[in-house]
């Protein structure tokens, strides 16, 4: 069998990573730790997958600037294949300011979206590889991303779409979609007063064969045609929820590729992102191998 190749399409973003006592504006704020990482919810399950071995190829737009420099440099590091990699001169690479506060692990951010909402689809004509098995998108830029579903379904490739924030017609790329991954920043204000299995429901009758809900800290709501079912979270004291998410995103994505059953998928993608909340920056709080996530689970058991 051909061992699968896992394309994303998404923006990326350099995030520039501090860790504060507090935040405070209009005040000088201490900072007692600080870092320069890949942020994005695509590129970061990328990475998640290609450290748990996982072939991968990304395709994105950034900035010709040091900024983009230092993205590639990280993607080189972790492995991960670039496809079509859009360089605009005079274009600026996404940028994160992520405060981190030391006693919660709660974030603040300020972002800028450079210009990957604008990058047309004609740039991506010929991006996606045919032997690609599964592809990861998000909204970002839903133009493009629309043309990345058709391609991929023309190649029978499955397409995964991580919802991420409301943006404006969403709907269509969830109509399109294999799976579809709903985080509680989107789900809770598109459907503030709706309960999880009837969103799952409602989502599952719009063309999507498979249906997750992230719940945060008490886990996940998983449905397919058939059945919904609630996987519990881990305890744990979190010192930095920053791209938790993210990796639940490459973690489920995992499970899905070693055909593992729903329940066990949903249990290890909890168990990642769980892991992921007690260390700090994203070199530390992705998994370097299954068996790490795998020993986190055994010493801690799911909140119920």
């Amino acid at each position: 069998m051909t061992p699968p190749l896992v394309a994303g399409f998404g923006s990326v973003v350099a995030d520039v990573l501090m860790l504060a006592d507090s935040v405070s504006l209009d005040l000088k704020n201490h900072v007692s730790h600080q870092a320069i990482q890949v942020g994005g919810v695509v590129p970061t399950a990328l990475i998640v997958l290609s450290r748990l071995g996982v072939a991968t190829q990304l395709h994105t737009a950034i900035g010709d600037d040091l900024f983009g420099d230092a993205l590639l440099a990280l993607f080189k590091k972790e492995n991960i294949g670039l496809g079509k990699i859009v360089r605009g001169e005079k274009t600026e690479t996404p940028l994160a300011f992520v405060v981190i506060h030391k006693k919660t692990g709660h974030r603040t951010s300020f972002y800028t979206t450079g210009a990957f909402p604008n990058i047309s689809p004609e740039a991506f004509s010929d991006a996606l590889d045919t032997r690609t098995t599964h592809l990861l998108i998000d909204g970002h830029n839903r133009r493009v991303a629309l043309d990345f579903i058709r391609k991929a379904r023309q190649q029978e490739t499955q397409v995964f779409l991580d919802l991420g924030n409301p943006k404006h017609g969403m709907e269509q790329l969830v109509e399109q979609s294999h799976v579809i991954i709903a985080p509680q920043a989107y789900w809770s204000i598109v459907w503030p007063h709706q309960q999880p299995e009837a969103i799952i429901r409602h989502l599952l009758t719009t063309g999507p064969e498979l249906v997750v809900l992230t719940m945060e800290e008490k886990g996940c709501f998983v449905g397919q045609k058939k059945t919904v079912f609630h996987q519990p979270s881990f305890p744990v004291q979190a010192v930095d929820t920053n791209g938790a998410g993210d990796v639940f995103f490459g973690a489920f994505t995992y499970g899905i590729l070693q055909n593992w059953p729903m329940q066990k998928t949903a249990e290890f993608a909890c168990a990642a992102a769980a892991q992921s909340c007690t260390k700090i920056g994203k070199d530390q709080k992705i998994p370097r191998s299954e068996t790490e996530v795998h020993d986190f689970m055994k010493a801690h058991a799911p909140t119920t």
